[in-house]
């Protein structure tokens, strides 16, 4: 998406009230909100809209009950809150997923746990839409699933959460209705600077990929966005400091034909081998499968899955559906990516918070109005938006305005009450599925 918005003066692309570098499903939220909120806004990434670690997860709006088990009820709670808001504000993009948890003799997590997970779960999202949770028994899991290995198991654990199909889409969206609302775009733009003076941001200054042409822009206000690139965006900025804030770990996923036994819905279970939760979910008339949680500092533009992360998990899912039969011949591909984590050595990474950072560079003596972004998920995007966007107004002496994303559908969102009638309608005369 190459959006010509905003003029261009001998590369120049003028001066606004906020520069974000990265068009992820942070950097996109970050820009709609502000956008809203009547700010002049410039989203600028090196690639495309929700080209990075955005086009690369599970695609599960979800609550994090995996969270609950290092106590982080409040990140617990954000997150319940805002799939909750996405339910409401793009159901054209996020729908709910029935998801069964299969508990065997040897999983870590055992029985009672599990249930206390999900009336925690319960308790922490009074408000939602979606069913509560039922403990099932071994008849009533294989009934559910009943391409399950039957041996050694127990019990399970019927829950629900969301899926969105096309995290891309959900990035675009939140870009074109900041453009819509006065924001300039500009993809393929390489922030290779950030322009200070006596301490304090002035802009950012980079390369046209497209035209090999430079660029700038002025700002005193410069939100680094760029996910495991803000390190990189970092060493761009003079007197910050060189010790890393990011510590992201890698994530692969496999995309697999249907096998014998797949699952109607969502099948989150334990690993034989290493014990880390994953899922197997329906997506898009194939299998989604992942993933890998283990520490990366390689090349970021670059990433695959090794062999070693494919053929564990495909030992996993043979494991767990004792009929599949998967084999690399099944693979339509693999993706990989990385969480954009903040650095914690010394920590396991599935113990590693996935709460969200935002970090004021002047408080650290780095650069007045210069802001970075550490770690994020999917599904709490829009409250780091409303958190970040405030804390800019406040740095520039002003009272932040209102936000109006937690009730504000996205672009697509069907609207009015007569939505559903129209819907029907529309289906039953174009004869479409």
């Amino acid at each position: 998406m190459t959006p010509d918005t905003g003029s261009v003066d001998a590369g120049s692309l003028g001066h606004f009230d906020l520069i974000v570098i990265g068009a992820g499903i942070n950097g996109a939220g970050i820009a709609r909100d502000a956008a809203l909120r009547g700010l002049k806004v410039l989203l600028v990434d090196k690639g495309d809209v929700g080209s990075g670690t955005t086009s690369w997860p599970t695609r599960l709006i979800h609550g994090g009950l995996r969270y609950l088990e290092y106590g982080e009820l409040g990140l617990v709670r954000e997150s319940l809150r805002e799939r909750e808001r996405l339910l409401h504000n793009a159901p054209h993009l996020v729908h709910p997923l029935p998801l069964i948890i299969p508990i065997y003799e040897g999983d870590t997590r055992r029985p009672l746990t599990i249930r206390a997970g999900m009336v925690a779960y319960d308790a922490l999202s009074l408000d939602k839409s979606l069913p509560r949770h039922r403990m099932l028994d071994r008849a009533a899991t294989l009934r559910r699933v009943p391409g399950l290995a039957p041996g050694r198991l127990l019990a399970g654990a019927l829950y629900y959460d969301a899926q969105v199909e096309y995290t891309e889409r959900l990035v675009l969206e939140n870009a074109l209705d900041a453009v819509a609302h006065g924001a300039v775009l500009k993809t393929y733009h390489n922030v290779e600077r950030v322009t200070t003076w006596a301490g304090k941001v002035t802009g950012v200054a980079g390369v046209d990929f497209l035209t090999g042409q430079p660029f700038c822009a002025k700002s005193t206000a410069v939100m680094n966005v760029a996910g495991p690139w803000v390190d990189v965006v970092l060493a761009g900025v003079e007197h910050t400091s060189p010790q890393r804030l990011m510590g992201g770990s890698k994530g692969v996923h496999l995309i697999v034909d249907p096998f014998p036994g797949a699952p109607a819905t969502g099948v989150y279970a334990e690993a034989r081998l290493k014990h880390r939760p994953f899922f197997v979910v329906p997506w898009n008339d194939a299998y989604l499968i992942g993933t890998t949680d283990t520490r990366y500092t390689g090349d970021l533009d670059y990433l695959t899955a090794t062999d070693d992360e494919i053929d564990w998990m495909l030992q996993e899912v043979n494991t767990l559906f004792s009929q599949a039969g998967l084999t690399r011949v099944s693979i339509q591909y693999s993706y990989a990516g990385v969480r954009p984590l903040p650095r914690a050595p010394g920590k396991a990474e599935g113990a590693v918070t996935r709460r969200h950072m935002v970090v004021d560079h002047a408080a650290r003596g780095e650069g007045k109005g210069l802001f970075s972004i550490v770690g994020g998920k999917l599904t709490t995007y829009r409250e780091l938006a409303e958190q970040a966007v405030s804390m800019v107004e406040r740095a520039r002496g002003a009272t932040p305005g209102p936000s109006v994303t937690a009730t504000a559908p996205l672009p697509g969102a069907p609207v009015g009450p007569d939505w559903q009638a129209f819907r029907a309608q529309f289906l039953a005369d174009s004869a479409l599925p």
